[in-house]
């Protein structure tokens, strides 16, 4: 049978056959409820309109290109492996240098007037690279050389990520990193290395930490030590999220959401509007939404024909997961202020785009042709 990039050449009632439209089902609830949820937190705004448009947009966009990426084959995409590090070390890099600041970061650019921040969009480049070394280094991962070049590889996306001044997203970065190198069998000596190493470096990395950012890690924590300076996000959100009760207040009705009473609502704070005008009901259906969708994809990659399709699932499943947690443990205060989106759900064409083009990797995965050989998870 012929290959091409995109796959064998198959009818389109064998690929509809291997979509996962469970999965699909599931990211559909997902985006409408962010929609409704960002139309809600911009209801009083002058940026309502914009917000919509942007965010139909980058919808509409990341769905066109996650069907297109799902028939695109990834063993043979991954090919261009060390090139896409490259560009993405180049992108990430620059933007670092050139980007303007914005709260303390400097990892959004502005391209004909459209604001793009590539370390969301560099995330399923890095999971497809990260996966294509894993998979071809194969039991010889474990040799140091080997953790040297992996190592190396990480570093070429979180250095530049640092450099930006964006610790959330770098978190994300190192918990993907972390957990595929763990899925793909990292020996527990280097674990522990690696652990020891990382806690006698935190006092080292808390003292080059701005001090905006120190801030908002203790007052993340104690939000109550600094209730109108860094501490009243965390607070307002809280208060927000606990008025809601059972049933909320009702969609629109929200005191803190519709009277501008809480900075950043339809991004990092989306989900402080879905407890005040949802309730704990809309709240815990939220995450199990979000939840669901991660084992799904988790499920992809354990019937996945190569170690490489498996390691792309878990990847994805990594960064919905770690970025979920996260966002809603700043939102009920337990966790720092760290600029995280809640996935599918907050305001933001670079986040919406970044997880429908990683979904378009899941799907290549649940596609791939029968013809690879299968492996043990």
């Amino acid at each position: 049978m012929r290959r091409t990039i995109f796959g064998s050449s198959r009818s389109f009632k064998q690929y509809a056959a291997s979509f996962d439209k469970v999965l699909l089902l599931f990211v559909l609830i997902a985006l409408a409820v962010g929609m409704l949820a960002v139309n809600s937190a911009t209801l009083t705004k002058d940026m309502h309109v914009r917000c919509l448009v942007v965010q139909s947009l980058a919808i509409c966009i990341g769905l066109t290109a996650m069907f297109i990426l799902s028939r695109i084959d990834y063993d043979m995409l991954s090919k261009l492996s060390k090139w896409l590090v490259l560009f993405s070390f180049v992108v990430l890099l620059l933007t670092a240098f050139l980007a303007e600041n914005r709260n303390g970061n400097r990892n959004w650019l502005y391209i004909a007037g459209v604001s793009i921040q590539p370390s969301e969009l560099t995330k399923p480049i890095f999971i497809l690279t990260m996966s294509h070394q894993l998979a071809s280094m194969g039991k010889d991962m474990n040799k140091f050389k080997n953790i040297l070049k992996l190592c190396l590889h990480f570093a070429m996306y979180f250095i530049p990520i640092i450099l930006q001044g964006d610790i959330g997203t770098a978190i994300v970065y190192f918990a993907m990193f972390s957990v595929m190198l763990f899925i793909a069998g990292l020996r527990y000596t280097y674990i522990v290395i690696g652990v020891s190493a990382l806690v006698a470096a935190l006092p080292i990395g808390w003292m080059l930490l701005k001090d905006y950012h120190r801030r908002r890690i203790i007052y993340g924590f104690r939000p109550e030590l600094d209730p109108l300076g860094t501490g009243y996000q965390p607070l307002a959100s809280r208060m927000a999220i606990g008025s809601g009760q059972l049933t909320g207040m009702g969609y629109g009705q929200g005191i803190q959401s519709q009277n501008s009473l809480l900075p950043e609502i339809q991004t990092d704070f989306i989900y402080a509007i879905i407890g005040e005008e949802g309730g704990f009901i809309a709240s815990v259906a939220v995450i199990l939404i979000l939840l669901t969708i991660t084992i799904l994809i988790v499920k992809d990659g354990l019937r996945a024909k190569n170690q490489k399709g498996y390691l792309i699932c878990i990847g994805v499943a990594t960064m919905i997961m770690v970025q979920t947690v996260i966002n809603i443990g700043m939102c009920i205060g337990v966790s720092p202020v760290i600029g995280i989106t809640l996935p599918f759900i907050s305001y933001g064409g670079s986040s919406v785009l970044s997880l429908l083009l990683s979904l378009g990797l899941v799907y290549s995965v649940c596609v791939k042709p029968d013809t690879s050989l299968k492996f043990s998870a």
